[in-house]
């Protein structure tokens, strides 16, 4: 994905040795703008693993979701699962990023969505309901489209597609705001997000906190 002429030129010429399969080439940034980038990679069939870039992995993803296609949830307990209404990880078309003490305060920092029509067209819907309302937060939207929060105008939602929660301890959020961070061991960290940004409370502290050592 990007965003000016140069970028765009020299994507479609390492296109042509195979790699990157796909140039998609954007006018500027705005909050649809992700969903967009998603949207593109589900139209071309594929499922999709959505990262902010003020993410850092520390592991290869792809072995852990895999694992998640056959095996039970592991997070959370499922008595919780079922009284946040939450469905089993292999039965989900969309895991996404939780608080580590809310199993369905939603956000979409990094988010993996399975390829399907209905995905497609749920997607679809959400950034139709942005566009109508471009004060709407992404995020916002996102959880109302999950079922999470309640509505903020009149006008119905489609049905919630089914969906888990990855679990904070191995997805994890720096604690910048109340309910974020982890309680478990780094080694089994893949996903580590570090809130660097606009929205984060204090943009531009993480790095000075590494130059001041």
């Amino acid at each position: 994905y990007v965003l000016d002429d140069n970028a765009h030129k020299v994507c479609r010429k390492l296109s042509r040795s195979g790699f990157p399969r796909y140039c998609l080439r954007g006018s500027r940034q705005g909050t649809l703008q992700k969903y967009e980038v998603v949207l593109t990679y589900l139209s071309l069939g594929k499922s999709v693993f959505w990262f902010d870039f003020d993410s850092f992995w520390l592991q290869n993803p792809e072995p852990y979701l895999a694992s998640l296609e056959v095996s039970e949830r592991t997070f959370p307990p499922d008595d919780i699962a079922k009284a946040f209404g939450l469905s089993p990880a292999a039965d989900a078309d969309i895991l996404a990023a939780v608080d580590a003490d809310s199993p369905n305060q939603v956000m979409n920092a990094f988010f993996w969505i399975r390829y399907s029509l209905s995905s497609v067209q749920w997607l679809v819907a959400l950034m139709n309901w942005m566009y109508r309302r471009p004060h709407a937060h992404d995020q916002v939207a996102f959880g109302l489209f999950l079922g999470v929060g309640p509505l903020v105008d009149q006008e119905p939602l489609p049905r919630p597609p089914k969906w888990a929660p990855l679990d904070p301890n191995v997805f994890a959020n720096a604690a910048r705001f109340a309910g974020l961070g982890y309680w478990g061991q780094y080694e089994d960290l893949i996903l580590f997000h570090f809130f660097d940004g606009w929205n984060s409370n204090q943009p531009g502290d993480f790095v000075e906190a590494l130059v001041d050592g």
